[in-house]
């Protein structure tokens, strides 16, 4: 008699190196997850542990322990192919991996442990704003295992966010953006020279945000039509969005259309690299050139979103200008998130108060 063969309740995927397990949670629900590891007996070992788990939880009423690396790696999995800010959550991960080891049990993780991270922090002297960015990060990734995964992890890090100083973002002058401009020109590196430029003019005239010129892909710039498609995901508030190109925006565009035609004619980047070494890869960062050229042109300190709060605040100041439409062309939803970018230099009070009318 044929015996039949006993279900192990582990399998590969096609599109995945890792062992994947299958079982019952404690909801009656079917469960499959990685196990992370392409040792077949580890899987085995694991899919063991996890349902064990499950039944203690289940008979016993007992949560089975998390510890801070699987938290955070299962949170970080979890929202690798929706949150856009992957990247930048491992970036902040990486000083909460430092302090927490990866063998502490997330049950018993306590509001002592937490301020002894934020004195470290401070210790180390970085800001509030910071640190507060970090601990979000951390309660997200409990909440997040909470109601994704029906964990009931306890979450000591709510209510321990360090006061912040809330000071207006740095608008540069126009006078600040041409000293700026003068700089990128003027820089040593002919490949520094073959897109920074463009760059500073795109971000003065069209507002868009450094990641989303970055982004950009030639597919999505209609040269005929003087207009940039953003797709809902390439946008932080995840809305499509079509840019309109001045003057100014288009000519900076041919100009970047015409060194990709000589080095890289099949790119798909609107920024991209020139060097030897890294010829034909995408520009991702612009930070080192930017803070080259702010040092340059000898103006304070700022970053490249500046450029975006300055756009804005010169574009609704132009005569026949309606703030309406500008907030539809820089994707804000609302016009006060648009107010929030506007900066007015004391003389242009002193002009609007100049232009009311005469009672006598």
């Amino acid at each position: 008699m044929h015996k039949r063969k006993k279900k192990e309740g582990v399998k590969r995927r096609s599109n995945s190196p890792y062992w994947w397990v299958s079982y019952t949670n404690s909801s009656g629900q079917r469960v499959e997850r990685s196990t992370g590891t392409t040792n077949k007996k580890e899987a085995l070992s694991l899919r063991s542990k996890w349902v064990t788990e499950e039944w203690n939880q289940q008979v016993r009423g007992l949560e089975p322990d998390r510890t801070f690396a699987e938290v955070t790696y299962m949170y970080l999995q979890g929202t690798k192919k929706t949150k856009r800010s992957h990247a930048t959550d491992i970036r902040k991960m990486r000083p909460l991996a430092r302090f927490f080891p990866p063998e502490l049990l997330m049950n018993t993780l306590t509001g002592k442990a937490v301020r002894a991270y934020i004195a470290e922090r401070l210790n180390d002297g970085v800001g509030n704003n910071s640190i507060n960015k970090e601990l979000s990060l951390l309660s997200t990734a409990i909440k997040w295992c909470n109601a994704e995964l029906d964990w009931d992890l306890p979450n000591p890090v709510a209510g321990k966010r360090l006061p912040v100083v809330v000071e207006e973002a740095r608008c540069l002058t126009v006078e600040e953006v041409k000293e700026l401009l003068q700089s990128a020109n003027q820089a040593k590196s002919i490949h520094t020279r073959n897109y920074f430029p463009d760059f500073l003019i795109l971000g003065f005239n069209t507002m868009m945000r450094s990641g989303e010129m970055l982004n950009l892909t030639w597919d999505r710039v209609n040269l005929v039509d003087r207009t940039v498609t953003l797709r809902a995901e390439d946008t932080k508030g995840k809305r499509k969005r079509l840019v309109a190109l001045n003057d100014a925006a288009y000519e900076a565009l041919l100009r970047l259309r015409r060194v990709a035609d000589e080095h890289f004619p099949e790119t798909k980047w609107v920024f991209t690299h020139t060097r030897p070494r890294c010829r034909g890869v995408q520009v991702k960062s612009v930070y080192g050139v930017w803070a080259k050229a702010v040092k340059d042109a000898g103006i304070d300190w700022c970053t490249p979103h500046c450029l975006r709060h300055t756009g804005i605040t010169e574009a609704v100041h132009a005569d026949g200008v309606d703030v309406g439409d500008i907030s539809r062309l820089v994707g804000h939803r609302n016009l006060n998130t648009t107010q929030g970018y506007i900066h007015v230099a004391d003389d242009r009070l002193h002009d609007a108060v100049a232009k009311m009318p005469q009672l006598q």
